[in-house]
């Protein structure tokens, strides 16, 4: 831990910033200590999706540096954000002798390999309506702070994004979970109310 507080800077990110854009050469490692950072990629008809966002004590960004590849993904800052920086090849020097940060690492790796999978899978036959209920779900328990509710701010254009439908699906279906007393909304913000029932939503019930 002394070795990478040496190579480390913390760093503030404004929201809608840029840490690396797909097809990139990589060369840092990030840690979250204050906001969200979603993960982006293009596929060929140039559709965007999130397959991931990060949240405080999370790192990213290694897994390309390590394999010596170009980013697969594009990292936005979600949220105003404090970042440690990590500089990528004494990162990797550091890696290199540290056989319980491998592991460690490794262990990251393989967590967000099963989300990533069990998600597109998810994803791949749910209707609309399942697929924006699974993904509150999921960002329910990203911006939980404390006690049974959380407040989302992720743009309704973000979640669209995140769930694979539209903005204009989203916009319905978040009106439909608002007038069965399922979530409310405070400003920009969505609370959910009854989690169960959107578990049941979500699961195709």
């Amino acid at each position: 831990m002394n070795e990478l507080q040496n190579i480390s800077k913390t760093v503030c990110f404004k929201k809608g910033e840029e840490l690396y854009r797909e097809g990139s050469t990589p060369r840092a490692v990030y840690l979250v200590k204050k906001g969200k950072i979603k993960i982006e990629q293009t596929n060929e008809g140039g559709y965007t999706r999130i397959v991931y966002v990060y949240t405080v004590g999370e790192y990213f960004g290694f897994r390309p540096l390590m394999c010596k590849e170009k980013h697969p993904v594009s990292a936005f800052v979600l949220e105003d954000c404090e970042i440690e920086v990590f500089e990528g090849k004494q990162f990797l020097e550091i890696v290199m002798h540290s056989p319980k940060l491998s592991f460690n690492l490794v262990e990251i790796l393989s967590y967000e390999f099963n989300v990533w999978i069990n998600l597109i899978g998810s994803l791949s036959h749910k209707s609309a309506k399942e697929r924006v209920a699974l993904i509150l779900l999921i960002l329910h328990e990203k911006y939980k702070t404390g006690g049974k509710e959380s407040a989302i701010t992720m743009s309704k254009a973000d979640i669209a994004c995140y769930s694979e439908t539209t903005e204009e699906t989203v916009v319905r279906v978040l009106t439909f979970f608002k007038e069965q007393g399922i979530l409310t909304t405070v400003a920009r913000k969505v609370i959910i109310k009854n989690k169960r029932m959107l578990e049941i939503i979500a699961e195709g019930f």
